[in-house]
């Protein structure tokens, strides 16, 4: 077969015979028309119709083909999806009729008996393609039929619903997918994937409305004095100038506990609302924020965002702190003092009281090895007397009568139980080496807080330059041969201070310049030369304007925080006050509240919600051991509670590549606040329960734009070479789609002479040859 752009000779062999009666047929016509006597114009327009009528003729010797490509009935795909979320229950302003309404009479027809049938152009649809039918919300479901929508999925992820179909068909003939939708979405185009042609069919008008909508929550902790949990709320009111706008936060007993008011001004205009509460209770509870306008009712564009639910942990039992002290003194007094009234600081005290004596001095009675400083306080044990080679401690507030009975602790399992360590006017040389190394750990993998306060035994005075305790330290050590200031100095916060809340008491600068203007000079500092690159300077300590050397300085050491106080005498600021609310007893409980914020736990429950393209809220619970090492041979139970009140239990797998971690899914259902208690057994029967929490408000992100956005579904077309369709424009659309290029086409091939236009243009041809030759009345 020769092939000549689209059409085909099927007997090229017979071509000389064609050209043979060409000529023939064209020298028979000179010759008849020779003799005629008609005008020389009508002559050749006669001899021309019945040249082409002999052309024609000849031509259908070869046997000419139409050759070409058609679609196949039934052999393509086609995707119907159909959004099926709550943003089609808003009512467009102009028509006052719900999004799915319009959709409704998309999707149904009626006959001549008045029943829904199927709409002309997916019966059109189905007879050239096999049709697979989708609803929409946050996955993509199959259905039967889309003419009974419901409207209630809480969140429509259109682009993920598009991968989805992408990669189900990804090896079947799918021509394209329709999608009816408003275009609100909870994802971004940008994560549409490879796709055929998207054709989206906008449902519903942009028109501005009354609207006013919660956009965006936060939820602000802070560990520092009297701060309570802050609570932000941006929201948007659209069309509703000279309007009043009252949003109220509610706390779990449905009691109002604040109520903010503001007047809008313009026609689009955006607010930023602060709350501020102080829960009386610890652990999770959850609040809501509730938004109204004063316009009539059913006035606004949509209710469904005009209310959040917040999560608000406030907190749970008091971080432990170690002060270790080598003697005692008015520091830990007024530390202690601070502390005894914070629910979140649990103070333990180690306080030597007496050094290590030799072993043959000080006996009052032959033979005795106990210290006689204790005889007489238990006669029943007096072989567990302190001996004479052992130093003599104070232990306390602590919890069992074994923590700290020997003293410092020498193992992971003992030290990493508390969150931070406090070290006093305590000589290096009284920690081991194993010890040493033990702290470093401590705040470098246990990820626990280090405080060297500056007595007279502490940086330098007491060695520590001498020992690998110098790494911890955020500054370096003072080469002078008198390390020790014994003057006046004014204490002075640093740039860098400023900007560090736990050293402020105040909201205002100039009550903060009185703070530090009010506070005593101290006699007692710890020359050190610097801060360590990367450590915070946070106060300076003053003897002239030209002297000073640093006075509180941090850095972070590993997963851990080291802070070094260089002043030894803070007591005296609590002696030169008068305040009922002493600002020592303030600066102690926020640096510590600082320190243990961060600080790592055995036990961490980490709540994930679902994203976009994911199902399900992730759990995930890290585990270590009391040596705060990564262990997969617990075992984790999680018991959730449902808004409804409802205790569902799972189980946490560990993951395999990921040592101490494990993880459980979570379906919600209903919006709302959810608990999590997870219980982690280890291989000897003992448990440690942990509770956290999470809000499933999937409508917060289906509400975020309530107006139809068409320039997401144009993007959506334009990134897979679709276009949109108006609802308008459907039927035709779809009587166009066997002229677009499909995935699976036949090739057609079509005898010309087979089609009747080819009979009737000879016909034609002859007719019109004899009726000029008839008009002027010739033969």
């Amino acid at each position: 077969m020769i092939c000549l752009a689209e059409i085909q000779f099927g007997a090229p062999g017979w071509s000389f015979c064609m050209l043979a009666a060409m000529v023939g047929g064209l020298v028979l016509l000179v010759y008849a028309y020779r003799s005629l006597t008609l005008k020389r114009s009508l002559s050749g327009a006669a001899a021309t119709l019945k040249l082409l009528a002999i052309a024609i003729l000849s031509i259908a010797l070869t046997e000419p083909l139409w050759s070409g490509v058609r679609m196949t009935p039934g052999t393509n795909l086609f995707a119907v999806l159909v959004d099926d979320s709550q943003s089609l229950q808003i009512k467009d302003p102009e028509s006052g009729k719900p999004r799915s309404a319009q959709l409704q009479q998309l999707l149904t027809a009626t006959d001549t008996q008045q029943k829904e049938t199927q709409p002309g152009w997916l019966i059109d649809l189905e007879q050239n393609f096999s049709v697979r039918k989708y609803s929409l919300d946050s996955h993509a479901h199959a259905r039967s039929d889309l003419a009974h929508l419901e409207f209630t999925g809480t969140s429509s992820h259109l682009v993920t619903s598009l991968n989805e179909l992408n990669q189900r068909f990804q090896k079947l003939p799918l021509a394209g997918i329709l999608v009816l939708t408003d275009g609100i979405s909870a994802d971004e185009v940008s994560q549409l994937e490879t796709s055929v042609p998207i054709y989206p069919v906008p449902i519903g008008q942009a028109a501005p409305a009354t609207d006013l909508a919660i956009t965006n929550t936060s939820v602000s902790y802070s560990p520092f004095e009297d701060a309570p949990i802050r609570i932000l709320a941006d929201l948007s009111a659209t069309q509703c100038q000279q309007k009043q706008i009252t949003a109220q936060l509610i706390d779990p007993a449905g009691e109002v506990v604040e109520t903010i008011t503001r007047e809008v001004s313009q026609p689009e205009q955006q607010f930023q609302l602060r709350f501020q509460v102080k829960p009386e209770e610890t652990g999770i509870a959850f609040y809501q924020i509730k938004t109204s306008v004063n316009v009539p009712e059913g006035s606004e564009l949509t209710l469904a965002n005009n209310r959040r639910t917040l999560k608000v942990d406030r907190g749970r039992k008091a971080h432990r702190v170690l002060y270790v002290s080598g003697r005692p003194n008015w520091e830990f007094k007024f530390l202690r003092r601070a502390i005894q009234e914070d629910e979140h600081i649990q103070l333990v005290g180690l306080i030597r009281i007496a050094r290590k004596e030799t072993k043959f001095d000080f006996r009052s009675r032959d033979g005795e090895e106990g210290n006689a400083l204790y005889r007489g306080f238990d006669e029943h044990n007096e072989k567990d007397l302190e001996r004479y080679d052992q130093p003599v401690f104070v232990r306390i507030n602590t919890q069992s009568p074994d923590e700290l009975k020997d003293g410092f602790p020498k193992t992971e399992a003992e030290l990493f139980q508390y969150e931070t360590v406090i070290i006093d006017d305590l000589e290096a040389a009284f920690f081991s080496h194993d010890q040493i190394e033990l702290l470093t750990r401590f705040v470098s993998e246990r990820g626990g807080g280090l405080v060297m306060l500056g007595g007279q035994e502490s940086f330098q005075q007491g060695g520590y330059d001498k020992t690998d305790f110098q790494r911890l330290l955020p500054v370096y050590f003072s080469h002078s041969s008198e390390p020790k200031l014994a003057t006046d100095v004014q204490f002075e916060l640093t740039r860098d201070g400023w900007l560090q809340p736990w050293l402020r008491h105040h909201k205002q600068e100039q009550d903060e310049q009185k703070r530090l203007a009010e506070m005593p000079a101290f006699k007692t500092i710890n020359r050190v030369d610097s801060t360590k690159p990367g450590a915070i300077l946070a106060a300076e300590a003053k003897s002239s304007p030209r002297s000073a050397v640093p006075a509180i300085a941090s850095q972070r050491y590993g997963l851990g925080r080291v802070t070094a106080i260089t002043i030894g005498d803070l007591w005296r600021w609590r002696l030169k006050e008068d305040s009922q609310d002493p600002q020592l007893y303030k600066a102690w409980r926020q640096m510590l509240r600082w320190m243990t914020t961060d600080v790592l736990e055995p036990v961490t429950l980490q709540v994930a919600e679902a994203e976009a393209g994911q199902s399900g809220t992730k759990i995930k619970v890290l585990v270590r051991d009391p040596e705060f090492q990564k262990r997969s041979d617990y075992q984790v139970t999680l018991k959730i509670k449902t808004p409804e009140q409802e205790t569902i239990e799972l189980v946490a797998d560990p993951v395999a590549d990921q040592p101490g971690e494990y993880q459980a899914l979570y379906l919600p259902g209903k919006s709302g606040g959810y608990t999590v208690a997870a219980t982690v057994t280890a291989p000897d029967r003992k448990t440690k329960t942990i509770s956290s929490g999470w809000v499933h408000a999937p409508e917060s992100r289906e509400f975020r734009s309530v107006q139809p956005d068409l320039a997401l579904l144009e993007q959506l077309a334009k990134d897979s070479q679709g276009e949109i369709v108006p609802a308008a424009r459907l039927q035709q659309f779809v009587n166009s789609l066997d002229q677009r290029d499909l995935p699976v086409m036949e090739e057609s091939v079509t005898p010309l002479w087979h089609h009747p236009w080819v009979l009737v243009l000879v016909l034609g041809c002859l007719f019109g040859e004899w009726s000029l030759r008839r008009w002027k009345g010739l033969p």
